[in-house]
């Protein structure tokens, strides 16, 4: 009796503590890419030599984007 009451306390605790820390992860997970999205939005358009607000592509994909700023 004992020790299906201890083992089923154990169990709950190791399923709280799952959870507690599975909430904090996530939490922590968003505010790390809040963080580095517009760093890394930056980079990739400095990599590509584009600007996101004067780049007149109208969503193009780049292929079709690279033809159109050549006129082609």
């Amino acid at each position: 009796m004992v020790a299906s009451l201890l083992t089923g306390l154990i169990l709950l605790f190791v399923a709280a503590s799952f959870h507690v820390g599975r909430r904090v992860g996530f939490r922590s997970g968003v505010e790390v890419g809040r963080a580095e999205a517009p760093v890394l939005l930056r980079m990739r358009y400095q990599l590509e030599q584009r600007c996101p607000i004067c780049d007149d592509s109208g969503g193009l994909s780049g292929e079709e984007a690279e033809r159109e700023r050549r006129g082609s």
